[in-house]
């Protein structure tokens, strides 16, 4: 059973499912494994991505048939088994390496282990959970014993991770790099041959109960960006500083991932998450990798590299954006007020390694290098705003230094589109290929484009602003959703759609059908952080659906999801993280949470950056706060959304607030438009004041 919510009636409760009711739909409590999820390609895997091992006992199987809730439990077979001598099975933090090379998972993070137990042994028996680190060694080790008796159903098992009382430790084991969790079954007093059942084996985060429903929206959002930064900070290789690309892998490290956890340290410093002195030494290790990598390198560090060495892997691709994003993370921290000056000028020195004038041409910014090929003809031609962040990050270079403006309107291929809402025709891709959400939030992750008015595209029909045609785009994805019966399944995007639809970027334009399989009932759950930082229509209800449905886990929110409109659950939800998708929805729910004070927001405000800005954005026409180039109605309402907020899109006065003094320009603006195509405009009317009072309302309400 689970509880769900009435579309339009958010906390009207319906228990209609598969699992949170009976769990207390408790945010913090976290399922590692509960056998409701599998790989892409239906490998048994736990939530942080690590396999299982039978050991030595004679199977381990992911069953249905005997199950404590929901549709699997993982079935462990003993084989005859003498009274005293144990059997064990394992599950591990990641791939299995061998020392040196162990990529783990942080364990400390979490303050309580649970589980179901069904022992069907037919002998009584000691439950053993024992918790090894990145040595694998018994010397360095946790254990836990249980006893639980034999035909008695399912029996719950809770202990605190503190290694307090009831726990036998050997040597110092270090539980924020845990490697392996094992589980060992020793029968008393008589020898056993059945099976044990493992089911429902959760984490629990410390700090009071989250209810998805009733919390407010920014503690849920917060509770999820420091797990989030929590999965990537923990999976980190402590030898390069480097995050794995996906979930699975404990060899490839990538650019992007890192940059994401990169991103984010200035807000977990400030939030206590990691402590200054930590973040310091994480990012001079970082900036050694780098280094190093460079070294071996024409232009960029390399897209991909192995986790621990630093050394460029496969083809050493070199590419601009996933470059430019570790640039803008070390621009963001090195600049940060304060800061060490060694720690700074070594982050400097790295950054300026960083080559992207290599790849400026006239048709826009070349999608890479690699060595025997050189520079691809291919271009970011299209409005994906991949193009743009690499263009901020050319512009902070000095020693490679590229004009901002003079490839930000590169992106050529655009036109407008839509789905539901023919009033909002965001700028998108010229076909459909390319229209993932992601590629909309993307320079909006980075910069704070808010208070800025449309581009100078030379084509004034196709001019934006990527903040507001960020919010268009959401805002006309959530009227689609809703038109279509799915308001909750925020939404498709790039990502692993599983056999045999394979890494496609799925949009709502796109969905790549392939192999008779339509993918209508495909969608990614991390990409509902994107939703939410934009504001759209039903994000929020969204987000809560999902989270009381548990798509959520150690790492973050899940990576995707099939579910059939109007089931009661869905059909399958992967175990698997694309660790690029988890820095994603980090740094939406950073800059979320953040509000004025954010990294985007920090990054606009950097002097060189401001001035290059003023070069490719005209100003706002006053009181045009949705950036049509009009004055009407539909901008109070953008200003009665952004009041409050620190969306500086209705800032109409310039002085970095939303207030009812550009409730005051919006209405002079106003005032001018009327009188100039007909009668004057009276004072706001009663209806209209009655309309403010209650925005105003809300607000105070929302903020309290």
């Amino acid at each position: 059973m689970h509880r769900t919510i009435v579309a339009g009636l958010p906390l009207v409760l319906i228990c209609v499912g598969w699992s949170s009711c009976l769990h207390g739909a408790n945010l913090r409590s976290v399922a590692l494994f509960d056998g409701e999820r599998t790989g892409v390609s239906g490998e048994v895997i736990n939530n942080w991505g690590g396999g299982f091992s039978s050991g030595n006992a004679a199977s381990l199987t992911l069953q249905s048939a005997v199950t404590h809730r929901g549709n699997g439990a993982y079935r462990v077979d003993l084989g005859p088994t003498p009274a005293g001598q144990s059997r064990f099975f394992q599950t591990f933090a990641t791939e299995l390496k061998g020392p040196g090379l162990r990529n783990t998972r942080d364990l400390e993070y979490f303050e309580r282990f649970e589980t179901q137990l069904r022992n069907d042994t037919g002998a009584d028996v000691d439950f053993t959970i024992e918790l090894k680190d990145h040595r694998d060694s018994l010397a360095h080790s946790a254990t836990k014993s249980f006893s639980v008796p034999s035909d008695a159903g399912w029996t719950q098992i809770e202990t605190e991770l503190d290694l307090g009382a009831g726990w036998n430790v050997t040597g110092s084991p270090q539980l924020d790099r845990t490697y392996a969790i094992t589980f060992k079954v020793k029968p008393i007093g008589q020898s056993a041959s059945g099976p044990v059942y493992l089911d429902d084996t959760r984490l629990v985060e410390p700090g009071p109960p989250l209810d998805p429903l009733t919390s407010p929206v920014r503690d849920l959002a917060e509770a999820l960006a420091r797990r989030t930064f929590a999965g990537l900070w923990g999976g980190r290789s402590r030898e390069s500083g480097l995050v794995p690309n996906v979930s699975t892998d404990a060899d490839a490290g990538a650019l992007n991932t890192t940059a994401g956890l990169l991103w984010a340290l200035p807000t977990a410093v400030s939030r206590d998450w990691v402590s200054q002195t930590d973040a310091d030494a994480y990012v001079s290790r970082l900036a050694d990798t780098l280094d190093h990598n460079r070294d071996q390198t024409e232009f960029l560090p390399s897209r991909f590299l192995n986790l621990n060495s630093g050394d460029p892997r496969g083809s050493s691709e070199e590419s601009p954006v996933d470059a430019a994003f570790v640039a803008l993370g070390l621009h963001r921290y090195k600049n940060q007020p304060g800061l060490d000056s060694a720690v700074a000028a070594k982050l400097d020195a790295t950054v300026n390694r960083f080559d992207f004038s290599a790849f400026a041409y006239a048709n826009g910014w070349r999608l890479n290098y690699t060595p025997g090929s050189g520079v691809a003809p291919g271009a970011y031609s299209g409005y994906t705003t991949e193009g743009k962040v690499i263009s901020l990050a050319a512009e902070l270079s000095d020693e490679h230094h590229f004009e901002l403006d003079l490839l930000w309107n590169s992106d050529t291929y655009r036109t407008r589109d839509y789905l539901a809402d023919a009033s909002l025709q965001p700028v998108v891709y010229g076909d459909t290929q390319y229209r993932a959400p992601f590629s909309q939030a993307l320079v909006n992750l980075f910069v704070d484009l808010s208070d800025r008015g449309v581009d100078t595209y030379p084509d004034a029909a196709l001019r934006v602003n990527p903040w507001q045609n960020f919010q268009d785009y959401e805002a006309d994805t959530a009227a689609y959703l809703v038109q279509i019966g799915r308001e909750f399944f925020f939404q498709p995007d790039a990502g692993q759609g599983g056999p045999p639809s394979g890494y496609q970027a799925y949009s709502l334009y796109n969905l790549y059908p392939s192999g008779g399989e339509d993918n209508e009932d495909l969608f990614m759950p991390w990409s509902t952080a994107l939703a939410l930082l934009s504001g759209a229509p039903g994000a929020e209800d969204a987000l809560r659906f999902l989270l009381e449905n548990d798509l959520h886990g150690p790492l973050g929110l899940a990576d995707s999801a099939r579910w059939s409109t109007g089931a009661n659950s869905p059909s399958s939800v992967t175990a698997f993280q694309d660790n690029w998708n988890l820095a994603l929805s980090l740094m939406a729910l950073v800059r979320y949470i953040d509000g004025g004070e954010s990294g985007a927001r920090f990054l606009a405000d950097l002097p060189q950056l401001s001035d290059a800005l003023d070069t490719v954005f005209f100003e706002p026409l006053p009181g045009d706060y949705n950036r049509d180039q009009l004055v009407d109605l539909r901008d109070f309402e953008e200003w009665r959304l952004a009041y409050g907020t620190a969306d500086l899109t209705a800032d109409g006065n310039g002085d970095g607030m939303v207030d009812a003094a550009d409730f005051t320009v919006w209405r002079d603006a106003w005032a001018l438009v009327a009188e100039s195509s007909g009668p004057a405009v009276p004072e706001p009317t009663s209806l209209l004041a009655l309309t403010l009072v209650a925005a105003l309302s809300a607000v105070k309400r929302q903020r309290a």
